[in-house]
């Protein structure tokens, strides 16, 4: 009786973590400002301040490359 309990809640904890879960999103291709901004964002990230005010201001996609590269080349950030 203690292994049927035991293999019941064993068993409602995979399908609780799996409904759980989020399926990973496939990813889209990026557009050359959005590499652009992520080049800069890089660069910044290790000491050397690089961004185009003028992009920044006005390309979504350059301003979302210049933070991711930004925070994927920050030594800080990995550390953890």
């Amino acid at each position: 009786m203690k292994k049927n309990i035991s293999e019941i809640l064993l068993l409602a904890g995979i399908l609780f973590y799996n409904g759980c879960s989020q399926p990973t999103a496939p990813s889209l291709p990026k557009s050359e400002t959005f590499k652009l901004g992520e080049q800069d964002g890089c660069t910044t990230a290790h000491g050397t301040y690089t961004k185009n005010s003028e992009m920044f201001k006005s390309d979504s996609d350059y301003q979302e490359g210049w933070f991711a590269g930004r925070k994927h080349c920050n030594p800080s950030f990995h550390k953890k």
